[in-house]
């Protein structure tokens, strides 16, 4: 006899006589456990099979809270809460639901479904997101008695049904914001020391973004550099729910090069960063216009092509890459050319104003709707990295003019984009000093993450709005 192409055969009377001991074991555990589960479903009073579904809430924007203070809480006092006139159903959106689709699932009337609607309306709050919160309260007549809608991670809308009206609230959830101060070093990458120290990629990503032009993160980094960097967290009732502004950062290269970035905030405000003399850090150009894992052959006027094997200047820099890497534009700029063209194969040129140009040449296809005479902002998607014309490998060959002549990408000095504007000169003064001295005698010579500073959330009046409930007889027509 075989079984799964395994053929059994009698085996010694010790290895039978285990098997025999063994088996009633196995078989009573087992069964103990199927027992277990099945009991704990069956023995569930009052929970409805809609209810029983996992998955998403732990990724809810907000779920309220028992509105006891945690000080007098007792058994009584709980089951009398939760015995109420106001009966409270929770439902967590997930991705296809629909407002109707939830409210029926709450058994509420046509005509209390469509009340509801119309006045979440009023404040456009009527899309879903995977997420988000809704929450029921009944009367104890089972009549409605509101509705709360917790909308991303900060928005709180509201339906509360009174005698002959109903009103419609839109109010912001009151934000925390905790100040942090990270001290750290690079080991293999920045990502992994912010990784050590409890802080999420955002910053990560944030402290590239500001440095875009001065540090190259994918060849500059060095074991031994050093960061600071002064962030934001944001919570809300006692639970993270977002990272706030970088307000500051330093950035120490280990040949001893140092970077800073000091925030400020503008009339509308927008967060910008500038060095010590004020000037601004982002400036025309990005250093690298896309993410690369080595530099495959650098500018010179005198390199062996590898395929046609001879001597010719090469007035650009290849950047291997993976097929499909995007590639961003280095500046606003306007497209001058994008199609094919000799050995650069698929070739995007932009044309930065009257001075600059730069050349992104191997690409495997366009960006959508690139196309001459388009215009541009850095870090637009222009194509992808490919190995279309002369090329023995994926990479970019990315090339900038100034005047009419090849520079170097790579040792080219980008001019800033703006300095701190005049009205507020004396506020980044301000500001720098106090950054300087958190960087320089705050934990200083100490590695970790520090809170330096709370602030509290100023309460706002929410906005309101009052709608008549259709009359009996409106119903009854």
């Amino acid at each position: 006899m075989t079984l799964s192409g395994t053929r059994f055969s009698p085996e010694k009377n010790t290895s039978r006589k285990r098997r025999k001991r063994g088996f009633p074991l196995i078989r009573l555990l087992g069964g103990c456990i199927v027992l277990f589960f099945v009991g704990k479903q069956l023995f569930r009073p009052g929970v409805p099979e809609s209810s029983l579904e996992t998955g998403g809430i732990q990724h809810a924007a907000v779920l309220p809270e028992l509105e006891i203070p945690l000080s007098k809480v007792s058994t009584p006092l709980l089951q009398r809460h939760l015995t109420s006139e106001k009966i409270s159903s929770t439902h967590v959106v997930k991705s296809g639901d629909s407002f109707f689709g939830i409210l029926s699932g709450f058994d509420l009337q046509g005509d209390e479904s469509s009340l509801i609607i119309q006045a979440f309306k009023k404040f456009d709050a009527t899309t879903l997101f995977p997420g988000d919160s809704i929450v029921l309260r009944r009367n104890s007549d089972s009549t409605f008695s509101s509705i709360d809608f917790y909308r991303g991670s900060l928005n709180k809308y509201a339906v509360i049904n009174r005698d002959s009206v109903v009103v419609a609230r839109k109010e912001l959830l009151p934000v925390t914001g905790y100040t942090y101060l990270l001290n750290g070093s690079l080991e293999t990458s920045l990502s992994e020391a912010m990784y050590q120290q409890g802080v999420s990629d955002v910053i990560t990503a944030g402290i590239a973004d500001i440095f875009a032009w001065d540090i190259n993160f994918f060849i500059d980094p060095r074991k031994g550099d050093i960061f600071q960097v002064l962030f934001e967290r944001e919570v809300i009732n006692g639970k993270l729910c977002g990272y706030g502004a970088i307000r500051a950062a330093k950035y120490t290269l280990s040949n001893q090069k140092q970077f800073f970035a000091f925030g400020l905030r503008d009339s509308a405000g927008n967060m910008h960063y500038f060095d010590e003399n004020g000037k601004a850090l982002q400036k025309q150009f990005l250093k690298a216009p896309l993410r690369f894992s080595r530099v495959s052959s650098k500018f010179t006027y005198r390199r062996k092509h590898p395929i046609l094997g001879i001597v010719r200047p090469h007035l650009g820099v290849d950047y291997a890459a993976p097929y499909g890497t995007p590639v961003h534009a280095a500046a606003d700029g306007k497209v001058q050319f994008a199609g094919r063209k000799s050995d650069y194969g698929n070739l995007v040129i932009l044309s930065h104003g009257g001075v600059y140009q730069t050349y992104y040449g191997h690409l495997q296809n366009f960006g959508r709707g690139i196309r001459t005479g388009r215009y541009v902002r850095q870090g637009d998607d222009i194509g992808n990295v490919g190995a279309t014309g002369l090329a023995t490998g994926p990479h970019l060959d990315y090339r900038m003019k100034k005047n009419g002549s090849f520079v170097n990408p790579m040792t080219f000095s980008s001019p800033p984009s703006q300095s701190v504007p005049d009205d507020q000169i004396v506020e980044f003064a301000a500001a720098k000093q106090y950054y300087r001295a958190l960087f320089e005698k705050r934990f200083s010579g100490r590695s970790g993450c520090f809170l330096v500073d709370i602030a509290l959330p100023d309460p706002e009046d929410p906005q309101e709005i009052v709608m008549k409930k259709p009359s009996q007889q409106n119903r009854i027509n």
